[in-house]
This record gives structure tokens, sequence and C-alpha cells, in this order.
């Protein structure tokens, strides 16, 4: 997805919260196919901006952890009035994005129904010209291996990074996880920002 995203000059990026386990019990496949049926269609409606998948931890309860995902756009929105609807086989927010965008509305239908079948519910968030969010919950049983712990993490304590991105998103995720590492990140927005920090 990532080439299809580049195309259209568009940043993809993913957001996997630190508290999220490393390990859980559950259907990568079908899990899988729900967001890229999800991340397909935010390409498809987004011109300009990002798309920004994300998982965090919602609760944790004994052996089992409730995680939410989502799929955030900055594209054209879905009026309110036909946010339910595009949960249907065959159908679109209107007529005029059929033609402009193409598809036949089946993916959130399926993928609706995944959702469905792991016991979740797949909703949305959207304002018209803004974007959209779509986002689904799912309690997850956890596996053996609950956390992965790198084997050489100790190297890179206190180690200063310099992380140079135009896209704040980006910087967000990038800063977050190399914190996470125990690293010393200074993260700016521009080469000129970037070579004034080096100085």
């Amino acid at each position: 997805l990532a080439l299809r995203a580049h195309d259209k000059g568009l940043e993809l990026a993913c957001h996997v919260k630190p508290d999220v386990p490393d390990g859980v019990l559950g259907d990568p496949g079908r899990l899988r196919q729900i967001l890229v049926n999800l991340i397909s269609n935010a390409i498809k409606f987004t011109e300009k901006g990002e798309i920004v998948t994300r998982v965090s931890l919602e609760s944790k309860n004994g052996g089992w952890v409730n995680l939410r995902f989502s799929v955030a756009d900055t594209g054209i929105g879905i009026p309110e009035d036909r946010q339910e609807a595009i949960f249907h086989a065959f159908e679109q927010a209107d007529i005029s994005t059929t033609r402009e965008y193409g598809g036949t509305g089946l993916g959130l239908a399926i993928s609706s129904q995944l959702v469905d079948l792991m016991s979740g519910k797949l909703r949305l968030e959207s304002e018209e010209g803004k974007g959209t969010t779509f986002f689904f919950n799912l309690k997850l049983k956890l596996s053996d291996i609950e956390k992965v712990e790198p084997s050489e993490l100790s190297d890179l304590t206190n180690m200063r990074v310099l992380v140079v991105d135009d896209n704040s998103t980006n910087r967000f995720i990038q800063e977050e996880l190399l914190t996470q590492w125990d690293m010393s990140p200074v993260v700016v927005d521009s080469a000129q920002a970037g070579m004034a920090a080096l100085q």
C-alpha cells in the first residue's frame, strides 16, 4: 500500500502505542484483510495529507486485552446521513463518489462482517472535507510472549539521535519509539532546523 500512497503524495504512517503487547492470539489473516481494506479505501478517498493506522491498548484483564485499531485519513469525509449505509454491500456515500473514485462499496461491507465475526463492531467518525476515522475494538488473548525484549537495547541507552521529518505525525511516532528505546531524540521539521540542531 505504501507505493499507492506515495504515488498520490500521501504520508502513510503506523502508530503502535508502547503499551500494546507484542504477542496476542487471534486471526492475523482476517485482521490483515480488514486493515488492508480500510487503508486502501483511505488512500482512494484522500487527495492530500496522510493516512495513519493506530493500535492502542484500551484495557487489560487477566490473560486478555482489549485493543483498538483505527485508520484515519484526511480525505473527503462522509456525510452524516450516509455514514450507516456505507457498511452495506454496493453502497457508496453518493452516486458521484462512485463515478469519481470507482469501486463497488464491498470493501467496507466485508470489513464490517469480518469485525463482527471477531466479536467487534466497525464504527466511524467523519467530517465532510476533513477526513474519516474507522475504528474497532477486539478482545484478544495474550500469548506466552507478551513482550519481546531486544537483546542489545543497552547499547542504545542515552544515544543521541536527530530525526528530520516534515510530517508532524511521523515526528511524534519516531520520538515516542526512540524514547521507548531509552535514546535521546531531537526532532525537527526541516533540513534547515536539522543543520541548526547539529551545529
